[in-house]
């Protein structure tokens, strides 16, 4: 049976493909993004809300493929919650 759902089609294509269409969403955010800035409206916010669930949306699939844990990604906010920004840069 073949499958007719893009979240499946997407995690066949692979880690190349999802890291591809983040940069895609991340470019469609930066767009929506200034003309929000622009014209503070409810259409382009909408717009901007569309977008920003789209990185979330290939962002959680990339998770997915790449079989990361949500709690540990959990674990990883909470290390550096007990750091500065600057001091954690700085470690890496």
């Amino acid at each position: 049976m073949v499958s007719n759902s893009y979240s499946i089609y997407t995690l066949y294509k692979g880690s190349d493909f999802l890291i591809k269409k983040l940069f895609e969403e991340l470019s469609e955010l930066l767009i929506c993004f200034n003309k929000y800035n622009i014209s503070k409206n409810c259409f382009n916010r909408y717009f901007l809300i569309k977008e920003i669930c789209d990185i979330f949306y290939h962002l959680f699939l990339f998770i997915i493929y790449n079989n990361f844990s949500f709690l540990e990604i959990e674990k990883e906010f909470l290390r550096r919650s007990s750091i500065s920004g600057k001091k954690e840069k700085n470690f890496r």
